[in-house]
């Protein structure tokens, strides 16, 4: 275990060193801190609500390229310079090695999304606090749950976690970054596309159903965003947390396996 930190440790050491992370999360934050004024462009949507999906889509959307590409150049970094040969000489073992850089990253993950939840909240709090007299009319009726505010960041921090398994996954059958990256992509295009699916009243079909065997499930996930306006229900919040993080070990154990079976 304590090997597994240390990787872990020294996994996040490494990602938040990333240029590609520090551009996205600045991007992520901006665009968040600036939602008060893309309201503007919003047409006829509640402003409360507005500014909580802009940070959600900030935490998805900015969430998901991190997830992908920092860890698809955590493990090819480790893999071309063939330090992965000198982990793996020492007492860590396979297992230790896709836990540990999986750990890492699921590090780097939380920061982001609480760096964007934090700026998420302020930005709600201040939407509300300028209301003034048109409060009823602006927020349409809704009232802000912080604490389910976090707990949808939370379950977003837990799917981030699952593209970032995924992304390993790909890794370790992978000789080439840029590979790893379309495959990874193309995994998350597909678990979209299935949501989405659903999403818009679509039956489940042996399609969907595949999708949401192999790839993550984002319908599962997607049901904490009402978090932000009513009660956070314990059966939709553990349930969304546990399948994201069985799926993960899950992934993480693929992982294990296959690299196993290649030769450095």
């Amino acid at each position: 275990m304590k090997s597994v930190l240390t990787i872990a440790a020294n996994t996040f050491r490494d990602a938040i060193r990333q240029k590609l992370i520090l551009l996205v999360a600045l991007i992520a934050l901006v665009l968040v801190i600036s939602s008060k004024y893309f309201l503007r462009l919003d047409l006829g949507h509640e402003q409360l609500r507005f500014v909580f999906d802009f940070g959600s889509g900030a935490i998805g959307f900015f969430g998901s390229i991190i997830a992908v590409v920092s860890t698809c150049q955590l493990f090819h970094s480790e893999i071309d310079n063939k330090t992965i040969v000198t982990l793996l000489s020492k007492p860590v073992g396979i297992g230790g090695f896709a836990f540990g850089k999986l750990f890492g990253e699921s590090g780097v993950l939380a920061l982001f999304c609480a760096i964007i939840a934090a700026a998420t909240c302020a930005m709600l709090f201040y939407t509300e606090a300028s209301f003034g007299e048109s409060a009823q009319r602006l927020s349409a009726g809704l009232t802000i749950n912080y604490s389910g505010v976090v707990a949808c960041c939370f379950i977003q921090w837990i799917k981030l976690c699952c593209i970032a398994a995924v992304a390993s996954a790909v890794c370790s059958f992978s000789r080439s970054l840029l590979f790893s990256v379309v495959i990874s992509f193309m995994c998350l295009a597909i678990s979209l596309m299935g949501a989405v699916t659903l999403g818009l009243g679509g039956e489940k079909s042996n399609f969907t159903n595949f999708v949401s065997t192999i790839f993550p499930d984002f319908q599962i996930f997607s049901a904490a965003e009402a978090f932000a306006f009513e009660p956070v229900l314990p059966e939709a919040f553990f349930g969304a947390a546990g399948y994201g993080i069985v799926y993960a070990a899950a992934l993480c154990l693929l992982t294990a396996w296959s690299f196993s079976k290649r030769e450095f």
